[in-house]
């Protein structure tokens, strides 16, 4: 139980909540110092990892019907859109209500805790060039063919992910706990998750009824037939739930897309290409929780200009996502604090509290990608892309 990285953040967060007024500054110095040197190396290494990411990810796509590989991209782009603004729209609409003189300072630097040494590190490559470079690079070798490259890619994601997996995550609880440290010491720990739990309700029943709306809205609003769904797709989302991890998940989803849309040709070509990019918890949840955190440190919402082009580097961010529990949040650090506005502890804190709620989101992904093959079927099936089942009417 004690290896599972949402309970170590629990656990950091108690002791946090516990020693944290009791220690001295040069302590909670020298473990702010660690985070802060943690989170340097993370985003000196990030562009790197989203060029090995999203390169790997266009390689390794399947080159049998390269016209529905296209169509089934644009449709992830789509969704992940309609997803980012739901959040935007639902925060604008709740958010000012839920954090009404509700305000934790995280920007003030009163008697703030301060790194006592920084890692002089340069800056390889910004992360809004790391993307386009990673999709130029996938998108090159996918039409001019060069195996090596190919091979180069996918070799470089093995390693990357086993770095994740093998040497950052378990670091992960130290990079929390320094973050959460200083703000207890500085005594806005206590009083911001007090009043997160109205918001993390707000998520919940986001995250419930855009799913349900996915369901019903590729069945045709009938609730009969997008109830069946749903329910064979449970299954699947539990065990998302369970695992952390819509790719090992990935199986349970398979067998229950191909009973959803009685094609299993079409999903196991759907499934696989979106288990990493198309993740709608993710979509809907992470979002909303930045602007939470902006509305609880007393600073506005953005207004629609510049939300859309943090949507659009979010959704672009979307394809180069690691799929390891508390990866999904990693790589969009860089986005959330240079086109969302939040603070490099902000940051932190929205990682910390994504990763506490890692099991809901991944449930929430393999639902979503349920629905998402059911909605591009009924889709491609109206474009005579894909051929129906003898036992199912076109539409």
């Amino acid at each position: 139980m004690f290896k599972s990285l949402p309970v170590q953040l629990v656990i950091c967060v108690v002791i946090a909540l516990l020693v944290g007024t009791h220690l001295d500054i040069s302590t909670v110095q020298l473990f702010f110092s660690l985070s802060c040197a943690i989170k340097d190396i993370l985003m000196m290494i990030l562009p790197l990892i989203i060029v090995i990411y999203i390169a790997s990810a266009i390689l390794s796509l399947e080159q049998r019907a390269p016209l529905l590989i296209v169509c089934i991209l644009l449709m992830v782009c789509v969704s992940n859109l309609a997803a980012v603004f739901s959040s935007y729209f639902v925060g604008q609409l709740v958010l000012p209500w839920l954090t009404e003189g509700k305000v934790v300072d995280l920007t003030v630097m009163k008697d703030s805790i301060i790194s006592i040494f920084t890692l002089p590190l340069p800056k390889l490559l910004d992360p809004s060039h790391a993307l386009m470079f990673g999709m130029a690079y996938g998108l090159l070798f996918s039409v001019h063919k060069i195996e090596k490259a190919k091979i180069l890619a996918l070799k470089l994601r093995d390693y990357v992910t086993w770095f994740l997996s093998a040497v950052f995550i378990p670091v992960l609880p130290i990079y929390v706990f320094g973050f959460v440290l200083k703000m207890q010491k500085e005594g806005n720990l206590v009083t911001l998750f007090s009043n997160y739990g109205q918001i993390f309700l707000v998520i919940c029943l986001l995250l419930a009824v855009y799913i349900t709306f996915v369901y019903a809205l590729a069945h045709r609003f009938k609730p009969k037939d997008f109830i069946a769904s749903i329910r064979v797709m449970l299954p699947a989302g539990l065990t998302g739930f369970s695992t952390m991890s819509s790719a090992a998940t990935m199986p349970v989803t398979l067998t229950a897309t191909e009973q959803n849309v009685n094609d299993p040709g079409f999903a196991q070509l759907v499934i696989p290409t979106t288990v990493n990019i198309h993740l709608l918890g993710d979509a809907l949840g992470i979002p909303l929780i930045g602007l939470a955190i902006l509305q609880l440190s007393g600073l506005p919402i953005p207004g629609i200009d510049l939300y859309m082009i943090f949507a659009a580097y979010f959704c672009m961010a979307k394809f180069s996502t690691a799929g390891i529990p508390g990866g999904g949040v990693l790589v969009l650090l860089p986005t959330l604090q240079t086109h969302l506005g939040l603070t490099p502890e902000m940051t932190g804190l929205v990682a910390t509290i994504y990763i506490l709620q890692d099991s809901l989101f991944t449930g929430a992904n393999v639902m979503g990608n349920g629905g998402f093959a059911l909605l591009c079927h009924r889709f491609f099936k109206m474009l005579r892309l894909v051929k129906c089942h003898p036992s199912v009417t076109c539409p």
